[in-house]
C-alpha cells in the first residue's frame, strides 16, 4: 500500500491506497494556510502518521508516500517552488521535510498531476492515451497526459492551464498576471466576482442566504442561487462556463487530446456549466478537433487526488528501482 496526500489550499486529504486504487482510512482536515508553514507541515505529518498507524495495525505494509501539492513543483527535488494558494511557500523542500519526519520514501508532484494520474489509473481516463485534466477548486489546476504518461515539460512544471490568459486586461490573478483562467473559472473567482458585483450595488438572494455576511459566501451558495433563478448568480455561473469553454478550446486546438476531464469542487455545478461550456468550445475550437475530443466530468470525486498521489509514489518507486 501507498499513502496518498491531496494537499490543497482549502483541505488536506489523506488515505491509504491499494494496488487496485481503492482508498482506505481516509482522513481530511482544513489546511488553514493562514496559520503559517510550520503549522500546515505539522498538520500534514500528523495526518499521514495517523493513516499509517491505522493501516499497519491491520497488517498492511506501507511502501511510500505520494503528495500532490498545489503550486509549481520541482519534481526532481520534491520542492514547492511557489504557490498562489500558499503565499508563504517559496522554495519549500517538502520531500526533504517529510522524509525527516516519516519513515518512508516521499514523492511530491503537483496536485493537478495527481488528480490526472488518479483519473487515468482508475477513473474516466482509464483507456485513454492523451488527455488534459482541469481542476476547478480554490484555483484552476491542470495536467497533461500524452502517450499514457504524465507530461511534465522541460522543467517539470507543465500544465499550468489556470494561468492561460483568457481575458486581456482582466482581473488580477494571485500569480500577478491579469485575466488568467483561474480568475474566471475557479470556485474562489465565483465568490470574488459576486462580491465585487454586490459591492457595486447589484442585488442577489445570496445575501439573504448568508444573512448579509459576505464572508460566508461560497461557490456552492452561488450555484444554488443560480438554480433558484437569481439573475446575478446565473450571470456569474454562465460567465464562468464561457471562460472555461475558452480555455478548453485553446487546449483542444493546441494538443488535440482524446479527452478533457473537469473536476474539483466547482465541477459539482457541471449540469449548469456543461451546456454553455461545450457551446463555447464548439464556437472557438477547430470543428474536427472539437468533434473528436470528449469532455467529461471527473469520476473519482474527492478521492482523485489521494489515489493519484499514491499512484505517482508507486510509479516513482518503480522508476527508481529500475534506474538502480
Amino acid at each position: 500500500m501507498f499513502i496518498g496526500v491531496d494537499l490543497g489550499g482549502t483541505n488536506i486529504r489523506v488515505g491509504a491506497v491499494n494496488s487496485s486504487g481503492q482508498v482506505f482510512h481516509r482522513l481530511s482536515l482544513p489546511t488553514r494556510v493562514n496559520l503559517g508553514l510550520e503549522e500546515v507541515i505539522g498538520r500534514i505529518v500528523s495526518t499521514i502518521l495517523s493513516v499509517i498507524e491505522q493501516s499497519e495495525k491491520e497488517g498492511h505494509q506501507i511502501r511510500g508516500v505520494g503528495i500532490g501539492s498545489a503550486g509549481i513543483i520541482d519534481i526532481r527535488t520534491g520542492t514547492v517552488v511557489s504557490s498562489p494558494n500558499f503565499p508563504e511557500w517559496s522554495q519549500v523542500p517538502l520531500k526533504l521535510i517529510m522524509e525527516n519526519k516519516i519513515p518512508y520514501p516521499v514523492f511530491v508532484d503537483n496536485d493537478a498531476n495527481a488528480f490526472a494520474y488518479g483519473e487515468k489509473w482508475v477513473g474516466v481516463g482509464k483507456n485513454v492515451q492523451s488527455m488534459v485534466c482541469i481542476t476547478l477548486g480554490t484555483g484552476v489546476g491542470g495536467a497533461i497526459i500524452l502517450g499514457g504518461r504524465l507530461w511534465h515539460g522541460f522543467d517539470g512544471m507543465a500544465g499550468e492551464v489556470g494561468h492561460m490568459t483568457v481575458q486581456p486586461n482582466g482581473l488580477r490573478c494571485n500569480c500577478g498576471n491579469y485575466g488568467c483562467l483561474e480568475s474566471y473559472a475557479s470556485a474562489s473567482s465565483v465568490v470574488r466576482r459576486i462580491k465585487l458585483a454586490i459591492q457595486s450595488g447589484r442585488t442577489t438572494i445570496v445575501m439573504d442566504q448568508v444573512n448579509g455576511d459576505q464572508d460566508k459566501i461560497t461557490s456552492t451558495i452561488v450555484y444554488q442561487a443560480a438554480l433558484e433563478g437569481d439573475p446575478l448568480a446565473k450571470e456569474i455561473m454562465e460567465e464562468t462556463a464561457v471562460y472555461l469553454g475558452i480555455g478548453i478550446a485553446n487546449l483542444i486546438n493546441l494538443l488535440n487530446p482524446e479527452l478533457i476531464v473537469v473536476g474539483g469542487g466547482l465541477a459539482n455545478a457541471w449540469d449548469m456549466l456543461y451546456p454553455i461550456t461545450i457551446a463555447e468550445v464548439h464556437r472557438r475550437a477547430f470543428a474536427s478537433l472539437a468533434q473528436t475530443a470528449q469532455i467529461r466530468k471527473a469520476s473519482l470525486g474527492d478521492d482523485a487526488g489521494i489515489i493519484g498521489a499514491a499512484g505517482i509514489a508507486s510509479f516513482s518507486l518503480k522508476e527508481v528501482a529500475y534506474a538502480i
